[in-house]
């Protein structure tokens, strides 16, 4: 790394830093001012309100980094525009591409750690942040449904339940039918008119029948009735709860996997898809952004102000046309992936084309 090339990092790093840190800030100033009167309701103290902002701080970091990345580069890139530095390094013989280089590497650094924050970190810190907020905050736990009906859900290690009636307290199941599946092909069934979830035990399932299948899924090799049998399930009365997770709140293993389970009890997963390329997409914002923000920070014209202005438009843009793809993955006609990248594509294409334009014009 030669002197200039560690001089034009030093002035991209200080404004990064500043922006970000102001910009972590508002954002959860803004989430303060909004939620204060619930604090209040909820008679929240100083300490745990400061455990739920923080819980928030991973999310609000990786939205509020590829706007401040933008405006470090407006700001780093226009100052040293406007104080001829650029020009200078010119007339001694150095390309702007060796000036502009490690920014990009930089930005490239930025989108991995923003991959690994989005799957590591962020959703054990939104799962606590919302924990944080119904249970302390709020007070919901309390209130939470404890009886469902008509439920059928995918378990682990292949198994299907179809459940009359779910109550969660009692620990009671009716009305259910289990299937075990080995290779897309069904090897095991129980059906029972209740079952009972004893700790220590398990489930016990009563006035039932016991089905096993033949190893092509086609005939029956047994059918034995029972009146008490214990069987060994995983799920426990409150794992059968149905729910729909947060893309946030899991990581794209753990959401991919969930998708997967929907797909085999036949129900449309778009949305999901679309939510799990956004989660390789996002993380990405930050160096397309930087490709996006150097011809402009070369510009010798506009200030800190024309900046900010065009940082938030650009974000603007950029969040719009995030929302754009979401509602446009849900059509049959465009793919999940297309629609979750779109964004990327657009503001990939533009950056790339000014970057391309402003290095032959140098």
């Amino acid at each position: 790394m030669n002197r200039i090339t560690k001089y034009f990092l030093e002035e991209f790093l200080q404004p990064l830093f500043v922006s970000y840190g102001a910009l972590v800030i508002l954002v959860l100033v803004a989430e303060l001012m909004e939620q204060m009167d619930k604090f209040i309701s909820g008679k929240a103290g100083v300490w745990m309100v400061m455990q739920y902002l923080l819980s928030l701080l991973p999310m609000r970091s990786m939205e509020v980094l590829p706007v401040a990345v933008l405006l470090a580069t407006l700001f780093s890139l226009g100052n040293l525009s406007r104080r001829q530095e650029i020009t200078a390094a010119m007339s001694g013989g150095i390309h702007p591409w060796r000036c502009v280089k490690l920014l990009l590497a930089t930005g490239a650094l930025l989108s991995v750690l923003t991959l690994a924050l989005s799957e590591w970190v962020v959703p054990f810190a939104n799962r606590h942040a919302k924990k944080i907020w119904k249970m302390d905050i709020r007070h919901l736990g309390s209130f939470r449904q404890t009886r469902f009906d008509n439920l059928t859900m995918a378990g682990q290690g292949g198994v299907f339940y179809s459940i009359g009636t779910l109550d969660v307290e009692k620990g009671i199941l009716e009305d259910l039918v289990v299937e075990w599946f080995e290779n897309g092909r069904p090897r095991r069934q129980i059906q029972a008119e209740k079952a009972e979830w004893r700790p220590g035990e398990g489930w016990v399932f009563n006035n039932g029948v016991e089905r096993i299948f033949s190893d092509d899924a086609f005939a029956l090799a047994t059918q034995t009735p029972f009146s008490e049998k214990t069987v060994a399930l995983e799920a426990s009365p409150e794992d059968l709860i149905p729910k729909e997770p947060e893309a946030e709140e899991m990581n794209y293993k753990q959401y991919n996997r969930h998708i997967r389970r929907l797909r085999r009890l036949g129900v449309s997963t778009r949305r999901q898809e679309v939510e799990l390329h956004m989660k390789l997409a996002f993380p990405l914002t930050s160096f397309i952004v930087l490709l996006l923000g150097i011809p402009f920070g070369f510009q010798k014209t506009g200030g800190k102000v024309k900046a900010i202005g065009m940082a938030l438009a650009v974000a603007f843009f950029y969040f719009g046309l995030m929302e754009v793809g979401r509602a446009v993955g849900q059509k049959s006609w465009c793919p999940t992936i297309l629609a979750a990248w779109l964004a990327n594509l657009v503001f990939l294409g533009v950056g790339g084309w000014l970057f391309v334009r402003m290095r032959k014009l140098s």
